[in-house]
This record gives structure tokens, C-alpha cells and sequence, in this order.
């Protein structure tokens, strides 16, 4: 079942041509309520259409991420001059926003990445269109995804479990068009970690950058960098 958060993560893209599109930079807020705490971090984010995302985190330590598709992961710490690397399928960005914007995957908001296929669609009141999906090969992910869109732009998803109980919901709002593109500025996650608690996480983009020059779409670690298994161990 595809990330729902990290933001790094969360997913939508909508555009015809939204394929023409090469770099989007744009700055994140995700603020996390899970057991009556509140934690935010805020980033900048550079993802090319090849799928190559970078972040650049500053507080309470600057450092950088780097990730692809296929689940590489760096982490890079300059004031150290340490790097992190793994590689695992829970690392990819294939479910980020921005790179799902780039490779044109609003249709089915990158379901079909994860083995889904549409098993209905219905109409409803005001307009709204409802598709439920379903996994390719039964028992694998979410037993059934809800995906409403109004506009053609998708407002909200849920998961549901094999019981018929909903494990996630997503809502998407505030979308506003860069170049020709449309892009929700606002992300709701709620995961339902046990049937009394759930995870909230709230997240916000602004300063969306379309095909920009900024060279931290290029940003490279430093070849002389000194591998580490815990780059913040021993810090506060």
C-alpha cells in the first residue's frame, strides 16, 4: 500500500501534458499529530522527472536526502562530512507527490504502481466521481481503495481492510495551477494505527517552482564523504 505521509511523502498529479514538465521545486511543511504530540519538519524539495528526489532539511541539523525510484538512499550530513546510504523498496519516491506530478499518474494517483486495477465507477451527488479499485493479486495491499474526484481532480482516498474497515483516508485540497498544471497545496493523512488512535499528519506546499535552474536539482554527494551507519548518532 503506497505511503501515505512522507510525505516524504503522499501522491497526485493532473495534466495531459503534465509529462512536459522536467523539475519542481517547492518548500513542505509536515506537522505530525500522533499521541497528543505534535511534531513538524519543514524542507525543501527538488524532484526531476527522472524520479530523483532531493531534500534539504535545515533544523535542527542541515542535511541532505537523496532518493530514486528504485529505493537508493542517501543521506548527507556537510557539517560532518558524513553520508548514509541503503537501499530498500520502502525507500523509493515512486508515491511522492512531485514525482508522481512529473510522470503524469493523477488518473489513478499511482494505484496501478502498486498492483491495483479500477473495478468500478459511479457518480455521485454533486458531481463527484467515485472509482474503487481492487488488488491485482488478492490479499496483496489494501483489499479495496475509494478514489473521489471532483473536477477530475482527485479530493480524497480510502483503504479499507479485508474486514471492510477503513485503515487510511487522504484528502487533497487547496489546488492552485502552475504553468498547466493543477497541484493541491494541501495534503490530510489519517492512518488508524488501532481502533482508539489514529496518526494525523497535515501536509502544506508553497513556493511550487516549475522548470527552475536551481542547481540543487543536481546536487551530488561528495565523493570523499565518510560512510557512517548512524550519521546522527550522539546528537541532540
Amino acid at each position: 500500500m503506497p505511503r501515505l505521509g512522507s510525505l516524504i511523502s503522499v501522491l497526485l498529479i493532473i495534466s495531459v501534458s503534465a509529462t512536459a514538465q522536467k523539475r519542481v521545486a517547492a518548500e513542505m511543511e509536515v506537522k505530525t499529530l500522533y499521541g497528543g504530540k505534535v511534531t513538524t519538519v519543514q524542507s525543501k524539495v527538488f524532484c526531476s522527472s527522472s524520479g530523483r528526489l532531493v531534500q534539504v532539511f535545515e533544523s535542527p541539523t542541515l542535511y541532505y536526502t537523496v532518493t530514486n525510484p528504485d529505493g537508493e538512499f542517501k543521506m548527507y550530513i556537510p557539517g560532518t562530512n558524513e553520508v548514509y546510504s541503503d537501499r530498500k523498496e520502502d525507500y523509493s519516491d515512486r508515491d511522492d507527490l512531485l514525482y508522481l506530478f512529473l510522470s503524469g499518474r493523477g488518473d489513478d494517483m499511482g494505484l496501478s504502481l502498486y498492483g491495483y486495477k479500477l473495478a468500478s465507477t459511479a457518480r455521485e451527488d454533486g458531481g463527484l466521481v467515485k472509482r474503487v479499485y481492487v488488488p491485482s493479486v488478492p490479499g496483496k495491499g489494501a483489499a479495496k481503495v475509494e478514489l473521489v474526484q471532483e473536477n477530475y481532480l482527485p479530493i480524497y482516498l480510502a483503504y479499507y481492510n479485508a474486514g471492510g474497515a477503513v485503515v487510511s483516508r487522504l484528502y487533497l485540497s487547496s489546488y492552485q495551477r502552475f504553468s498547466n498544471v493543477m497541484l493541491p497545496l494541501r495534503v490530510t493523512s489519517v492512518q488508524y494505527t488501532t481502533k482508539k488512535d489514529s496518526t494525523l499528519v497535515r501536509t502544506l506546499y508553497k513556493d511550487v517552482q516549475v522548470d527552475s535552474q536551481d542547481p540543487m536539482f543536481d546536487f551530488q554527494v561528495p565523493s570523499d564523504a565518510k560512510p557512517v551507519k548512524n550519521p546522527f548518532k550522539g546528537r541532540k
